[in-house]
This record gives C-alpha cells, structure tokens and sequence, in this order.
C-alpha cells in the first residue's frame, strides 16, 4: 500500500473520531476528557449548526471513540494525577492535513 491508500483507509475509518482530532488540533495543547467533549462538541455546531447530530452524546460514546483513537495512533494519552490528557499525534496530525487537501481537491 501507498502513503496515500494508507492514509485514506485511516480517515475513512475515522468516522465521528475526526471531530475529536480537529478539537485537539484546534486547542493545540493537552487536554482532559470531559473538556474533550465540551470542544469537539462545540467545534461541530460551530461547523454543522445542527445539535440533533452531535458527535459526542453521551460519556460512554467518548471513551468508546478515546480508545479506538488511542488504538489506531491518532491521539496521545497521558495521565496527570488521576486524570487523562489528551493530545493529537504527529500521525494524528498527518490524518487532518491528509484530510484537508482531500477536501481541497473536491
């Protein structure tokens, strides 16, 4: 496989987990869960306007997309104290400039 098949095959597996990585990306530090769902949340009405479909409903739903994140490489998790950090990986980040000029050349 490419470069590219590679990194298509992970975004089109992302599914919702990309608004998560656009909030990392966009509040450029570490951040704990629940401020997480507070920014991606808020990310995409700021994008999509429409609560109906937000991509993080429930708290089960956001350790479910976490994990599956953390799995695949595209986040960095690192405790302080008994909370959780979260931050986008460089292969996190290689996803959402992927991402980006896909959707430029669309």
């Amino acid at each position: 496989m490419t470069r590219e098949q590679i990194l298509d095959c992970l975004l089109g597996n992302a599914g919702s987990g990309l608004w998560i990585m656009a909030a990392l990306k966009l509040n450029g530090k570490p951040i704990n869960k629940e401020r997480l769902r507070e920014i991606t949340n808020s990310h995409f009405l700021s994008k999509k306007g429409d609560a109906y479909d937000l991509p993080i409903r429930s708290r089960h739903t956001l350790d479910q997309m976490t994990a599956r994140l953390e799995g695949a490489g595209l986040v960095e998790v690192f405790g302080v104290g008994r909370a959780k950090m979260y931050s986008l990986s460089e292969l996190g980040h290689e996803i959402i400039r992927f991402s980006q000029l896909q959707d430029r050349g669309n």
